[in-house]
């Protein structure tokens, strides 16, 4: 809004003034547009990634214990964000996915397997339980090929696997990683980012299946925990 000022009965003289609310009404609205235009362009550049797929059980023979496993928030609904500068922002859901999998793992690799709400067992829950497991993801990272020389996605994910007695007591704790990668020319950034995903949770469930779960098999022989029979062939 413009408005005429005259000078002291002169005609001549006339100044142009802009109201100070005016100014700052157009300074707003000029920041909001602004502001919603950062929005809508992060958003347009905004890869959602839902990690789903086909995940094998190893056919493995049974440790012959009664295992709680504690699944914590954390774990049950892991998700990674990080935003790339070249690439644009990245949202990764792992969580139900890999959920998923260590449930049915876990059922592959021990006798009994009942999951618990505390990494702490109760009195009767220590009557019926052997010892607990406790996954955990300690680390999520990728690479696309706008950070390296490279023509494909790659994801790593480090786990970490605590095994405590029934009174609380530790008696082991185990880290690895789980590697996939997805050729850039075959995917789209956010699935080859999910299919890599899926391909370093499957690979960490091999290493669990391979190096992981004979370790914890010692562990609970060495300190006589399990079905005793069972334990000694």
């Amino acid at each position: 809004m413009v408005r005429f000022v005259a000078l002291k009965g002169r005609t001549q003289g006339i100044r142009w003034s802009q109201s100070p609310s005016v100014k700052e009404k157009g300074k707003a609205f000029g920041l909001m547009l602004l502001s919603l235009f950062l929005v809508l362009t992060q958003s347009a550049c905004t890869n959602v990634v839902v990690v789903h797929g086909s995940l094998p059980t190893p056919l493995v023979e049974k440790i012959p214990a009664r295992l709680g496993v504690y699944y914590s928030e954390e774990f049950q609904s892991f998700q990674h964000k990080e935003n790339l500068p070249q690439s644009g922002a990245f949202e990764i859901d792992l969580g139900k996915q890999n959920l998923y999998f260590f449930r049915n793992l876990s059922s592959a690799l021990f006798a009994e397997v009942r999951e618990i709400d505390s990494p702490e067992l109760s009195a009767e829950q220590g009557l019926e339980l052997d010892a607990v497991i406790i996954p955990s993801i300690v680390e999520y990272g990728f690479l696309v090929p706008a950070m390296s020389t490279l023509t494909f996605h790659e994801v790593s994910i480090r786990y970490q696997i605590q095994l405590k007695d029934r009174y609380g007591k530790n008696l082991g704790l185990w880290s690895f990683v789980g590697y996939g990668k997805a050729e850039a020319s075959t995917f789209g950034a956010g699935e080859a980012v999910g299919e890599a995903t899926m391909l370093a949770i499957r690979d960490g469930g091999a290493r669990i299946a391979t190096e992981v779960a004979p370790a914890i098999a010692t562990a609970l022989k060495e300190a006589g925990i399990g079905h005793q029979k069972e334990l000694a062939k």
